[in-house]
């Protein structure tokens, strides 16, 4: 139901509704509400206000029905009014996915975008939730993760001991209410909110606006009848009260102004550091620009009361083109430092200035010339200029430790902060190469045989080593080698926040000791509470100890440091992929791809959410031509993928015939994938020759790699194809009593989907079953929809016991 067109040219409505109707049922109060809303917005405009509320079971737009084509034109509204229930936070709904998300989407493209800004300077969404429940913490997590910010609206909770419901337009206990809100306040202050931001879009953000008066409640209206006793008992108990409700108030006052000079004074030097190269993306100069940086933050961090954004958060924007002011709202920094080094006839010269970013005001700038002698002095001065600038107070002790340096010798501090400008690449997925940690661990070679003392290069050495190994570009022999630099590390200087961060990635990469890396992971996050790199990689950790609370917990915490890294944020993507949140785990996918649109990693991670998210290759082929047109790579998987899931199995069996071994991981995976593709065309004879090429090639692996349980679960599915029971069940459950070995939840649980495959092939559906009931319910990379598209379980489809379990965790 609606009335009138949008006060807006180009728009259908001014006032969006949404909600779940089974919030309508029983009492109706969102129908009631909205009644109340059109009768304020009459008395508050004089215009007729265009409101779009469905209450037609036959409009197309309710969470049975299929979605019209005319949604998305009755979503192009102003405002976008959501009823927050306990039950409207849910992705797989229809109010969540077809027009909370298809709003926040629409809106961000449209000409106003999501948000406005009012008369008074602040800054209002077009999003106006009405609340009418108190949520949990993930549901409200949920709705900001969605729109990248904190959403304010107009609560209508009655909240009293064991009692949480709708706000009522009558009241029949309303002083029970510990809310201490009235259902006619909040509609106006509602329509006022309303009124103000149409009047931005309308006018423009500097016109003058005249709100409409609120309404005064009359704090007293329960008593109106009541005759006041005037006893002087009373009198005086009422001035008592009155006495020690203003020495309360004096009291919060000064504790309120006390917390915010503290508050203001931490939060108004909260700075970053962002290194630029010209010309830009020149790797020889980023070396000096990153090196720059670390050593800077390093410094700046001695100072205690300056708040300074971690390595990785300010190495996200290396030769950024983003404005400053964009920058400041990401990293919430009030200061930036902007490092550019450019390149000369003689030596690289750096520009280094000192912005106020809340109006672009540059504080402090100088040319310097990078004399490789005079580095550490050179950083020194720099970290002394800019407390300056700002005016902080540093004490005796504060600049003892900034003017202390990581080594006194030049050229150890330079071949370390080369070494230090490849690690926090590397650690960003920016540069990497073959080469990357041989190249690094040399640089910090060459450091400590110049300075057999430097604690900072020991410690990062163990670092580049952990990661190596963990990326499979070092031996196992660099494990002892590993712990040996910590050791030597710790003897130096054992306070030092790198020393933790070895010490986790030493448990968490080389030995697979979780507990201790937790531990180390936690200890690095309170000697440098700024990085958030530990607690992501504590996340990591109870990932693969499948303690999905946690992960959800650290995850949260993460999202709060507003990461822009691509590889973190596509990290947190796959987490919610694994809870099952897929639209969580799109939005994040693409963050990263926005954030680095030449990383293939992104998309292909973003085609999966989609997958099993939707069980069809539509969106997910639109995606695969984006990353393929951008990097220029060329991916045959999923093009073989997307043609086996819609049924084109001649397209697929070509695809995989022209791709190249490499495209596929190793012959035996090329193998399967040809056998498998036959059998789906029932064509046995050419399915029996590639499962028994398969079965060859997966051997020589297992010779090579007997340990690898990708290789076993494969092998599982070779002689599943085969119709060897026996050797099929064997080589599946070898494959998770591998994982279980290696203490991988993560790997467990895929492997267990392959044995769930296994035993479809071999028509063991109870066993089958069982694994898939499992991975519904359960944190995993499997979904309904995935099993659904799949036809390797194709003889499963139809099973009734399936068809159960899918009513039960489908809810799209």
């Amino acid at each position: 139901m609606a009335n009138m067109a949008s006060l807006v040219p180009g728009f259908e409505y001014d006032i969006f509704i949404s909600y779940r109707q089974k919030d309508n049922k029983g009492d109706k109060w969102v129908s009631e509400f909205v009644e109340a809303l059109r009768t304020e917005l009459e008395s508050t405009f004089k215009e007729e206000v265009g409101v779009y509320f469905d209450v037609n079971p036959h409009d197309g737009l309710l969470e049975t029905n299929d979605v019209e084509a005319s949604l998305k034109e009755k979503l192009r509204c102003l405002i976008f009014i959501p009823i927050i229930s306990r039950t409207y936070c849910d992705p797989k709904s229809f109010a969540w996915e077809h027009e909370f998300m298809s709003f926040i989407d629409l809106a961000s493209k449209d000409k106003f975008g999501l948000k406005t800004v009012l008369p008074n300077g602040n800054v209002s969404w077009r999003i106006l939730p009405v609340r009418i429940h108190d949520l949990e913490a993930a549901d409200i997590k949920l709705c900001e993760t969605a729109i990248g910010g904190v959403l304010r609206g107009v609560d209508f909770v009655y909240r009293s001991a064991g009692v949480n419901r709708p706000l009522m337009v009558n009241e029949t206990h309303p002083n029970d209410n510990l809310n201490k809100t009235y259902y006619r306040d909040q509609i106006n202050k509602l329509a006022n909110a309303i009124a103000e931001i149409i009047h931005c879009l309308k006018n423009g953000p500097d016109t003058t606006y005249v709100k409409p008066a609120e309404i005064k409640r009359n704090e007293n209206h329960r008593n109106v009848f009541k005759k006041p006793d005037r006893s002087f008992v009373q009198i005086i108990k009422k001035i008592k009260g009155i006495i020690i409700f203003l020495l309360s108030i004096i009291l919060l006052s000064a504790s309120f102004l006390f917390y915010r000079s503290q508050y203001t004074n931490n939060n108004a030097r909260t700075i970053a550091i962002i290194p630029l190269t010209n010309p830009p993306s020149d790797i020889n100069l980023a070396k000096y620009a990153i090196g720059s940086m670390d050593a800077i933050i390093t410094k700046l961090q001695e100072i205690k009361s300056l708040t300074v954004r971690g390595r990785l958060s300010s190495l996200q924007y290396l030769d950024t083109k983003k404005p400053l002011t964009q920058i400041r709202k990401e990293l919430k920094a009030n200061y930036i430092v902007v490092i550019s080094i450019s390149r000369t006839q003689k030596n690289p010269k750096m520009w280094i200035g000192l912005t106020k970013t809340r109006n672009d005001k540059q504080l402090w700038a100088n040319f310097y010339d990078v004399d490789e002698e005079q580095l550490m002095p050179l950083f020194t001065s720099i970290v002394r200029t800019i407390a300056g600038e700002l005016e902080i107070k540093v004490s005796g002790e504060e600049i003892t430790n900034v003017e202390k340096d990581l080594t006194k010798n030049p050229q150890a501090y330079l071949n370390y902060l080369s070494a230090s400008a490849k690690l926090l690449a590397a650690m960003g997925n920016l540069y990497l190469d073959s080469t990357t940690f041989k190249s690094i661990i040399k640089l910090y070679d060459k450091a400590i045989e110049s300075d057999p003392e430097f604690a900072s290069a020991y410690a990062r050495r163990a670092i580049a080593r952990s990661w190596g190994y963990h990326y499979r570009e070092l031996n196992s022999g660099n494990i002892g080698k590993c712990w040996s630099d910590i050791v030597s590390a710790t003897k130096i200087n054992k306070e030092l926040a790198d020393v933790q961060i070895a010490l986790g990635f030493y448990y968490y990469y080389c030995l697979k000791d979780y507990i201790n890396a937790l531990i180390s992971f936690n200890n690095a996050t309170a000697k440098d509470p700024e990085n958030y790199q530990p607690l992501f990689y504590m996340a990591m950790v109870y990932r693969a100890l499948g303690d999905w609370v946690k992960v959800q917990k650290l995850v949260d915490e993460v999202i709060k440091f507003n990461p822009q890294d691509p590889l973190d944020l596509t990290n947190i993507g796959l987490c919610f992929d694994y809870l099952h949140k897929y639209d969580s785990a799109l939005i994040f996918h693409q963050k990263a791809i926005n954030s680095n649109p030449g990383w293939s990693a992104s998309y292909l991670n973003k085609i999966e959410s989609l997958l099993l998210k939707y069980g069809n290759t539509r969106d997910a082929r639109i995606v695969l031509d984006s990353v393929t047109r951008i990097t220029h790579e060329i991916f045959p998987y999923y093009k073989m993928l997307f043609d086996v899931y819609d049924g084109k199995y001649s397209e697929a069996f070509h695809e995989v015939e022209k791709a190249g071994v490499d495209d596929f991981g190793s012959k035996a995976a090329r193998y399967l994938n040809l056998a498998q593709i036959c059998s789906y065309m029932n064509n046995k004879a050419d399915a029996g020759n590639y499962y028994d090429s398969a079965l060859v090639e997966f051997k020589k692996e297992l010779v090579n790699d007997y340990h690898n349980s990708g290789s076993h679960a494969s092998l599982g599915l070779v002689y599943a194809g085969k119709g060897d029971k026996d050797n099929a069940i064997e080589e599946g459950k070898k494959a998770i009593e591998l994982s279980v070995a290696d203490k991988n939840k993560i790997e467990e649980g895929e492997m267990n989907i392959i044995l769930a495959q296994i035993y479809t092939t071999l028509g063991l559906f109870k066993e089958a079953t069982e694994i898939i009931e499992n991975s519904f319910k359960n944190p995993s990379t499997f979904s309904v929809k995935m099993f659904q598209m799949d036809p390797g379980y194709k003889s499963l489809w139809n099973n009734k016991e399936i068809e159960h379990i899918i009513m039960e965790y489908d809810k799209n």
